[in-house]
């Protein structure tokens, strides 16, 4: 498969544009189409229904999530990857809530600053994914992906999902997945690669604090830090001055 770069991909989907993610040929080994809700146009969701043929989902960040009380689907998620799958939705304005214009409606809802809980009916006709926190350093799915991409591309934290099937009612993978991209011209890329471009971009550990640590050996300056892709808590002690070579 020809894969393309991040950045080419975030200028896509600032365009308006739907691409293609792949995640690990050991975990789905599936290509998901992939939208940023604050920029997706009117024919998105129906290009996903028609084209990709799979389920229609909306991630979203946590926040997102809480402010609509977007409560999940079970209280106990057996699911073999752990997606966070939210009871469905659709908008109040709609009418049956299926069709790709209300869909879309909905969609769009979700990242309106004055949309309240009480706006959304349950159940409905698409189905909010709630992202981890972290995103893809957290968890390498497509909803994190998702969610990843539409912050990358300074839109709100949400996007719309459809896995690709082929059209025998298998799931695309590999070729399958190459002649999808170059059949619609879309991008392409990997959730590895979106996790080294983030990792490329944000810092590996965040300072937190510095105290002084008096010892039966001297008083040592005591630092401490935050791994941010794990949390993982890092204590330094230094004493004296320290040069960089």
């Amino acid at each position: 498969m020809q894969f393309d770069n991040i950045d080419s991909a975030l200028m896509a989907l600032k365009n308006g544009e739907t691409i293609i993610v792949v995640d690990d040929e050991n975990r789905e080994n599936e290509g998901d189409l992939v939208a940023v809700t604050e920029w997706m146009n009117d024919n998105t969701i129906n290009f996903m229904a028609k084209e990709a043929r799979g389920l229609i989902c909306a991630p979203v960040s946590k926040d997102i999530a809480q402010r609509l009380d977007l409560v999940q689907m079970v209280d106990d998620n057996s699911d073999i990857f752990g997606t966070q799958f939210t009871v469905s939705i659709d908008h109040v304005d709609t009418t049956t809530g299926i069709s790709a214009y209300e869909r879309t409606l909905t969609a769009k809802k979700l990242i309106d600053p004055s949309s309240e809980a009480k706006d959304f009916n349950r159940p409905g006709h698409l189905f909010p994914l709630v992202a981890q926190d972290k995103g893809v350093l957290a968890r390498n799915g497509h909803t994190e992906a998702a969610v990843d991409l539409a912050k990358l591309t300074g839109a709100k934290p949400a996007g719309v999902i459809c896995e690709i099937m082929n059209d025998d009612g298998t799931m695309a993978k590999g070729q399958d997945l190459q002649k999808f991209k170059e059949k619609h011209q879309l991008k392409m890329i990997t959730i590895d690669d979106l996790i080294e471009y983030r990792k490329k971009l944000e810092p590996e550990i965040e300072f937190k604090a510095k105290v002084k640590m008096p010892t039966d050996f001297g008083t040592f300056d005591m630092y401490g830090f935050k791994a941010t892709y794990t949390d993982e808590e890092i204590v330094v002690l230094t004493k004296g001055a320290i040069r960089t070579t």
